[in-house]
């Protein structure tokens, strides 16, 4: 589920604009940075000047939400890619986009759980609640998935990812553009409400 409230978003524009720490440092409000890269078999780095892209990623580091900003270039122009939130090591298919003309690519929302966004099949997994520790890897892979339609899914289990629809490029091609240069460590904190409908029932059961 992707939510996006304007205010939110302003409010995290202008936190980025703020903070100019390293990847591994907290920002104003909990904001950290962490890059991302093109890489080779052996996951050496592909710098610009050889046919790489490259971006950045700012997100919260402790919320009842996950917001985050991406940011790419050097990508191949109008071509469509999907974002990979690989969560404790359980990938999720967020959202797909394209490139624009000059192959730059912008992804900016909150997530209020980690689940499927887009088209996958049978390679859905069911979503994963925010609340707890996380280890988050940002991948950004091309979007082979057809330009319309479904997947088709032969395990129950992957109803819903055979419902959810496909938007890619149709050429069966998920070669990776981007991959982490540090892993996003997030500490996600039960909403408000549910904390004080569970000290409610607490009381109650005492």
């Amino acid at each position: 589920m992707l939510v996006v409230p304007v205010i939110a978003v302003a409010l995290f524009i202008f936190l980025f604009a703020r903070t100019h720490e390293s990847s591994r440092g907290a920002g104003p409000g909990g904001v950290r940075r962490i890059t991302l890269a093109t890489k080779d078999s052996a996951f050496h780095i592909v710098p610009p000047s050889r046919g790489g892209a490259e971006g950045s990623v700012w997100y919260t580091s402790r919320d009842s939400v996950f917001t985050f900003q991406l940011r790419a270039t050097g990508l191949a122009p109008r071509v469509r890619y999907r974002l990979v939130l690989a969560v404790n090591e359980e990938p999720f298919v967020i959202t797909t986009r394209a490139a624009d003309a000059r192959g730059a690519l912008s992804i900016d929302t909150t997530l209020t759980e980690f689940a499927e966004g887009a088209c996958v099949g049978d390679a859905w997994d069911p979503p994963l609640p925010l609340a707890g520790e996380h280890a988050i890897k940002f991948w950004l892979q091309r979007d082979g998935t057809p330009a319309s339609g479904t997947l088709p899914a032969t395990l129950p289990r992957a109803r819903p990812g055979a419902s959810l629809p496909c938007h890619g490029n149709g050429d069966g091609v998920f070669t990776y553009a981007l991959l982490e240069n540090e892993v996003a460590n997030f500490a996600g904190r039960e909403p408000r409400g549910m904390r004080g409908a569970e000290r409610g029932a607490r009381s109650n059961r005492d």
